[in-house]
C-alpha cells in the first residue's frame, strides 16, 4: 500500500506542470483520504501548493473523520496535519486535536535540576503506578523535563452542619454533626517551553461525624471514614503526575526522544509552539538533522517537514 501511494505521488509530481493526468483524476475520484493526503504531502514537498490543496480538498470530511477514528493518536494527528499543511487552514476540530494530543504520550524522562537529588518517595510511587501509561521514566542526569521538589501537604478542616442519619429503627433523623474535609495538595515547579511554572494538584475526601443522640436513638460516629493520610498524599502525587502529562501534551519539549512516531509528532508540536505558527513544523522549521530523521521515520518525502496540526 505504501509503495502504491508513493508511486502515485511520483506520477502526480511529474504531471503537475501539464494539467491533471488520468492517474491524478482517478486519485481525486477515489477520494481515498490516506492516498490523497500522502499525495498532497508529496506535491507540497515538490513545490506545487495548488495541487496539494486540490488533493487535500478532495478528502471529504466524513472520510477524514473515519480515518482518524481507525488511527492511533499519533497517526491521526499526522492526518490532520497533512490536511492542514495542504489546505493552509485547520481540517480537524480543535477539540479533536487537543484530545488526540492528550493521548499521544511520547516517551519523556523527568528528573531533578541537580543529578545528585534522589526522587521523592511519593513521586517514585506515582511513576511506578502510572509511568508506563504516561510513558514517563525517572532520569537524574540530563532529563527531558526538569522538575523541582514535589511538596505534598495534608490539610484537615472542620465545620458544623446538620446530618440526616438513620436511627435504631432505620428512620431518618436530623442531628447536629461535624463535617471533616481532608485535602492533600501537591505542587512542584516544572520547566515548560523554557519557562518555570508551578503545577498543582489536590485530592480531597469528606465525611461526617456526630455524637450520640439518645432521645432520637442515634448511635455516635466518632471517626470520619476517609483514606489514611499517606494514601491521600499518594493520590495527590498521582494527580500531579497526570497534570504534568496534560501540561506536556500542550507544551512538549524540543528535546523529546525522536526514535518513534510519537516523539516526532511531539517534536513537531514543540516547533509550532516555539515559532507561534501552526505551520512551522510542516514548513521544515527546526534542526535539519532532526527534521530529516523524522521525515524518514514518518515516511514523508524530503521537504515535507513534520505535518502536525
Amino acid at each position: 500500500m505504501t509503495r502504491r501511494i508513493l508511486c502515485t505521488a511520483c506520477l502526480l509530481m511529474l504531471a503537475c506542470a501539464h494539467g491533471r493526468s488520468a492517474e491524478q483524476k482517478a486519485l481525486l475520484e477515489r477520494a481515498d483520504c490516506a492516498e490523497l493526503l500522502r499525495a498532497a504531502d508529496a506535491a507540497r514537498a515538490a513545490g506545487d501548493p495548488d495541487l496539494a490543496a486540490d488533493l487535500a480538498a478532495a478528502c471529504p470530511q466524513d472520510r477524514l473523520s473515519a480515518l482518524l477514528d481507525r488511527s492511533p493518536p499519533a497517526e491521526a494527528l499526522l492526518w490532520c496535519g497533512r490536511a492542514r499543511a495542504a489546505l493552509l487552514k485547520p481540517a480537524c476540530e480543535a477539540g479533536r486535536v487537543s484530545a488526540l494530543a492528550a493521548q499521544l504520550h511520547p516517551h519523556l524522562t523527568v528528573g531533578p535540576p541537580d543529578p545528585s537529588t534522589p526522587v521523592e518517595p511519593l513521586l517514585a510511587a506515582a511513576l511506578e503506578q502510572a509511568g508506563k501509561d504516561l510513558n514517563f521514566s525517572w532520569q537524574s542526569d540530563n532529563p527531558d523535563v526538569v522538575v523541582g521538589r514535589l511538596n505534598v501537604v495534608l490539610d484537615h478542616a472542620t465545620n458544623s452542619t446538620v446530618a440526616v442519619v438513620p436511627d435504631a429503627k432505620g428512620n431518618k433523623q436530623r442531628i447536629p454533626a461535624t463535617q471533616h474535609r481532608f485535602v492533600a495538595r501537591a505542587e512542584a515547579q516544572v520547566e515548560l517551553s523554557g519557562k518555570t511554572r508551578t503545577l498543582r494538584a489536590a485530592e480531597e475526601a469528606r465525611d461526617l461525624t456526630w455524637e450520640a443522640a439518645p432521645r432520637q436513638a442515634v448511635a455516635a460516629k466518632f471517626e470520619p471514614a476517609v483514606p489514611a493520610p499517606e494514601e491521600l498524599k499518594k493520590r495527590a502525587a498521582l494527580a500531579w503526575l497526570r497534570n504534568l502529562a496534560k501540561a506536556l501534551a500542550a507544551s512538549p519539549p524540543e528535546n523529546v526522544d525522536l526514535s518513534d512516531v510519537k516523539g516526532c509528532v511531539a517534536y513537531g508540536f514543540s516547533l509550532n509552539l516555539a515559532a507561534g505558527d501552526p505551520g512551522a513544523a510542516a514548513a521544515g522549521l527546526g534542526e535539519p538533522a532532526k527534521v530529516a530523521a523524522c521525515e524518514k521515520l514518518l515516511g514523508e518525502p524530503a521537504g515535507a517537514g513534520i505535518p502536525v496540526p
